[in-house]
């Protein structure tokens, strides 16, 4: 009997751990799904809150993206406010509007509030748009 009760021990204890592993993936910080269209080098994002209690890291996806400058594709410079100048975190930008796609990863980063602006857009009259622009944190 006292084995049993070990083996319903054990199982109990697995299923709570599965359970808790599950809840912890689904609470996971997150990140949020938006748009921008025809904006121009320097427009900054709405901004979001990584506590980095999951340590992951932070992303940012344009997809669906066109522009009319005749570069590849706009940067994304990633920057943690704080009083006095935003902390840079430095610039990225994988594939490109030429691809309709634009990636920057920035690692785990640390707790804070951030936001991305689009760089690498010269001219003030070069736009870019994307139907979708993800982030993750």
């Amino acid at each position: 009997m006292g084995r049993v009760l070990g083996k319903g021990a054990v199982i109990a204890a697995t299923i709570c751990a599965v359970g808790a592993a599950g809840a912890t993936l689904a609470s996971a910080e997150g990140g949020f799904t938006t748009s921008m269209s025809n904006v121009a080098g320097g427009f900054e994002s709405r901004t979001w809150k990584d506590r980095n209690s999951d340590h992951w890291r932070t992303a940012v996806e344009l997809s669906g993206c066109s522009s009319n400058s005749p570069q590849a594709a706009p940067a994304l410079g990633l920057y943690r406010e704080r009083l006095g100048p935003d902390s840079n975190y430095g610039t990225r930008g994988y594939g490109g509007c030429d691809r309709r796609m634009v990636r920057g990863d920035w690692g785990d980063v640390r707790s804070g509030k951030y936001h991305f602006t689009v760089k690498n857009m010269p001219e003030s009259w070069y736009r870019v748009s994307a139907r979708k622009v993800q982030v993750w944190y």
